[in-house]
């Protein structure tokens, strides 16, 4: 991903039945609940099915923080957004250089575990200081925005909504800088590595 944020968690972000108070889960957690979900996925998946091709690539991404157009002391300080998708030269549409899939663990902008499952289109825009400009496009289903804050996304049903996320990027070899378009709300920025898989 190029998507799917920033102060201090609300003290009723708590459910009153609970004394105990939410623990926070570290980025390098959840880089390893990631990797092992996506090796689970993998390896589960029949070698007919050809989810691996020469070609291939998988990106990791770390994404600390998030920049409000309105800030409020209800934000987050960080979101500690750990991302892994899979670039492929498949299935592309509208001229778009590779697709992805994958998903994304974050806290978003109130605090809130939460995840976004997507599938996107990135396209190579132009060379930039040594590098290359690419934009991309995701489009998911985003969950973890629950009561008090359920509203603060539309389309939210049953605690699931459909989102698209905008990002852009530079790249500089197998590292990129990135920035996401948070719909009307405001920016993350974080960074990526990209690896070559096995062929």
């Amino acid at each position: 991903m190029h998507t799917p944020t920033s102060s201090r968690a609300p003290q009723h972000a708590v459910p009153p039945s609970s004394t105990q108070p939410r623990q926070a889960r570290s980025p390098a957690a959840r880089l390893s609940a990631a990797a092992l979900g996506a090796a689970l996925a993998l390896g589960a998946a029949p070698a007919a099915a050809q989810w691996i091709v020469p070609g291939d690539q998988l990106r990791v991404s770390y994404g600390p923080v998030a920049w409000h157009f309105s800030q409020s002391p209800e934000h987050a300080d960080y979101n500690h957004l750990v991302g892994l998708e899979l670039l492929t030269q498949r299935w592309t549409v509208w001229g778009a250089a590779r697709s992805q899939i994958g998903f994304a663990l974050f806290d978003n902008s109130f605090g809130q575990f939460s995840q976004y499952v997507y599938v996107g289109q990135e396209w190579d825009l132009m060379k930039l200081a040594g590098g290359d400009l690419v934009v991309n496009a995701t489009f998911g289903l985003l969950h973890g925005y629950k009561d008090p804050y359920a509203d603060k996304i539309p389309f939210n049903r049953f605690g699931v909504a459909p989102v698209i996320i905008p990002s852009l990027a530079w790249r500089y070899g197998r590292f990129s800088a990135f920035a996401s378009v948070l719909g009307a709300n405001g920016f993350l920025f974080g960074g990526s590595w990209t690896f070559d898989l096995p062929r």
